[in-house]
């Protein structure tokens, strides 16, 4: 009896010691402007390598997975708990491994452990899925869908498939939300044995869709050729095998029509099980359509009601970096995160839809958190530029990787007359307001962190964990 007890007070102990420290380290990283993400989550692990499994404890929690849309679809599901008064917390930084994911929860626990949040949204890299779900079982997995990523970590898009499916399998008992449209996506029903809700779009987006490479051009059952009865964008839409029959299926949450797209939003027709309405999508682009069928899906399946989905997509606001709007003594500064050909993509729609003249950013750093192979630019349909060069009044571009874009927009024909180096990222700014219009800014990961650092503090901006 007296070891058993002792074996409770020493775990207890652990526990304290390790959300203290995390919480300590947390507060005097950010003093110094360190951000506070990953490293107080890899102290926590040292006083006690459990940790998670601890404060996560009776918090109903949902994991948001996938290659793109993340972020932005956690902040639209946030919009919903809140409009819905649920008692929540997330990981709004964005650190998305498992340190990341530790630091978050021992953030929002007392010292004991406990976690008096009812909820918890988090964000979780593909890869970290399944060292999450070793301390965790959510109530809800959602993907939002699966492209070629950083090659030199993820490795063939199957990899990540099956990176995916084992952090799902680690679960007893989860309901996994999952994109109807993406063969890829969907394929984890044939090798996951988990209730599936799915969510898609049932018609073509665009009526001009730059045409991209796609990720999944051979049936992943039998390697056959798929057709398709239309496309969204990359390898989205309504697939089919006509040799072995595997085909995308009727989901439970859908666009049944679009509506009206602009620089903007979006006006959808949706379907939540069975019961249609007119809704806003309050950020423009296909993805962002995908983003906010994807965060309904979940919210349907945790119960939140359809009135509290619809203003949630109706009224969220863009997360940290994702189509973040920034204003500077008048003028608009749009920062659009890119990370890889399919997101970029959808970009290079969006500016297509822009009826105004305005400057190009365009930041490439390869560091470990961006991808160290950058020759993914070469699968972005830039050529497209062309197509709009009278709106575009310059191109700035900067970045560890400058003069590797700077060549691909010249293969591309770009008028290298309207295009500037500037690796210092105040200068490229300043230079960039110089001509008093709209600018967009399209930075890889790092690229983006070290930009919207820069402007925090010359402009008194939030910072990103806040």
């Amino acid at each position: 009896m007296d070891l058993c007890t002792d074996i409770i007070l020493f775990m207890k102990l652990n526990v304290a010691l390790s959300v203290l420290s995390c919480k300590i380290s947390c507060t005097l990283l950010r003093i110094f402007n360190k951000g506070g993400t990953a490293l107080p989550g890899k102290i926590a692990s040292f006083f006690c390598k459990d940790i998670l499994k601890y404060v996560s404890e009776n918090v109903k929690v949902i994991l948001v997975t996938g290659t793109n849309g993340k972020t932005t679809t956690c902040r639209i599901i946030e919009n919903g708990f809140i409009l819905s008064g649920l008692n929540y917390f997330s990981n709004k930084s964005g650190a998305n491994l498992l340190n990341g994911v530790i630091t978050s929860f021992c953030l929002s626990s007392s010292l004991s452990g406990k976690n008096h949040h009812d909820y918890a949204v988090i964000e979780c890299d593909e890869a970290a899925l399944s060292h999450v779900t070793k301390f965790i079982d959510p109530e809800v997995i959602l993907v939002t869908n699966i492209f070629r990523d950083q090659l030199d970590r993820y490795g063939e898009i199957t990899n990540t498939l099956n990176l995916i499916a084992k952090g799902i399998n680690n679960c007893e008992s989860a309901c996994i939300c999952i994109n109807a449209d993406c063969s890829l996506c969907t394929h984890l029903l044939s090798i996951t044995s988990k209730k599936a809700i799915l969510f898609g779009v049932d018609e073509k987006i665009y009526d001009n869709l730059i045409k991209e490479p796609k990720d999944a051009l051979y049936c992943i059952k039998c390697r056959y050729p798929y057709t398709y009865d239309y496309i969204t964008y990359a390898h989205l839409g309504g697939f089919k095998c006509e040799n072995c029959g595997y085909q995308r299926q009727n989901p439970d949450v859908h666009a049944v029509g679009i509506l009206n797209t602009d620089a903007s939003g979006s006006d959808i027709e949706i379907i939540i099980r069975n019961r249609k309405y007119k809704t806003r999508v309050n950020l423009p682009g296909a993805h962002n359509i995908y983003n906010s069928l994807a965060a309904a899906c979940v919210m349907n399946a945790i119960g939140i009601e359809d009135t509290h989905i619809l203003n949630a997509i109706g009224s969220f606001e863009s997360g940290f970096g994702r189509m973040e709007e920034i204003n500077v003594n008048g003028i608009s500064l749009s920062i659009i995160l890119v990370k890889n050909p399919a997101g970029f993509n959808q970009i290079l729609n969006y500016l297509f839809i822009v009826d105004i003249k305005f400057i190009l950013i365009i930041m490439l750093n390869d560091q470990a958190a961006d991808g160290t192979d950058v020759s993914w630019i070469y699968d972005v349909a830039f050529e497209k530029l062309l197509d709009i060069h009278n709106k575009i009044e310059h191109i700035y571009i900067g970045g560890s990787r400058a003069y590797d874009m700077a060549l691909r927009l010249k293969y591309a024909d770009i008028d290298m007359s309207k295009v500037s180096i500037e690796q210092n990222d105040a200068n490229l700014v300043n230079k960039a307001l110089e001509h008093n219009i709209p600018i967009y800014i399209t930075p890889t990961y790092t690229a983006m962190f070290n930009l919207r650092n820069m402007l925090a503090k010359k402009y008194s901006l939030k910072e990103f964990y806040e």
